[in-house]
């Protein structure tokens, strides 16, 4: 089933949080932050089976998340809370694929839509299976990803049936507003006889959304926009 439009917008626009984080405001009151301290990482690196993130990792996302009152930012005199955690459990399950893309090295303009199935292997190694229809056939691209809780680093190399291998690099980083994005690139590759230079950021916009905007240089040539696809949670 493909992503409705407006129900994507209207998603879009609901303030949420991922996997647990305090809501950001201007100002917290003395009574707030003295009813609920202040939130931090704890010390130690306890594993928890079946997760990516330690335990104490996940109990800060929690603590965060449990919040009443808004969080304290870096920019408060005094301390703060810490920010929560990206944790790429975010992405398991079954999603909704869509998007329209220019004309490009990769292939024809026009829809681009699909499912992607994404499970967990061990620790913070992920896979995905994403099979698409675009203009000129079906696609299926593997991917394997792999997260580095410590540096935040995040890593989808993707096995595409088109006959190329895209390996996108990259940091995930965070806002006080709950949102997190993962700015990537990937090495130069050959498709079609056309060197391809990909650039882009994934971008999670709510617990049941998110979108990867892309862009392209070929043979060299400037950075131009190579459309954008929106992931909708089915599961």
């Amino acid at each position: 089933m493909r992503v409705e439009v407006a129900k994507m917008c209207r998603i879009g626009v609901v303030l949420s949080v991922l996997v647990g984080m305090g809501v950001s405001a201007t100002a917290q009151t003395a009574e707030q932050v003295e009813a609920e301290p202040i939130v931090k990482l704890q010390a130690g690196e306890t594993p928890v089976p079946g997760e990516c993130l330690t335990e104490q990792e996940l109990a800060l996302n929690d603590r965060l998340n449990a919040l009443r009152r808004p969080t304290v930012g870096q920019e408060s005199e005094g301390d703060h809370d810490d920010h929560a955690l990206f944790n790429p459990h975010y992405f398991l399950g079954e999603w909704q694929v869509e998007g329209v893309l220019p004309e490009t090295a990769l292939g024809p303009a026009g829809e681009f839509y699909g499912t992607e199935t994404f499970t967990h292997v061990d620790g913070c190694t992920y896979e995905s299976v994403l099979e698409v229809t675009v203009p000129d056939g079906s696609v299926t691209i593997t991917s394997l990803v792999i997260y580095d809780r410590r540096t935040g680093n995040l890593v989808r190399i993707e096995d595409d049936s088109r006959g190329f291998e895209l390996v996108k690099i990259g940091p995930v980083a965070g806002d006080p507003g709950g949102y997190f994005s993962h700015h990537w690139f990937a090495p130069p590759v050959t498709v079609n006889g056309s060197g391809v230079h990909l650039t882009g950021r994934s971008f999670i916009t709510s617990p049941y959304a998110y979108e990867v905007r892309t862009r392209i240089s070929t043979d060299g040539g400037p950075f131009t926009n190579a459309g954008t696809v929106r992931w909708e949670r089915v599961d």
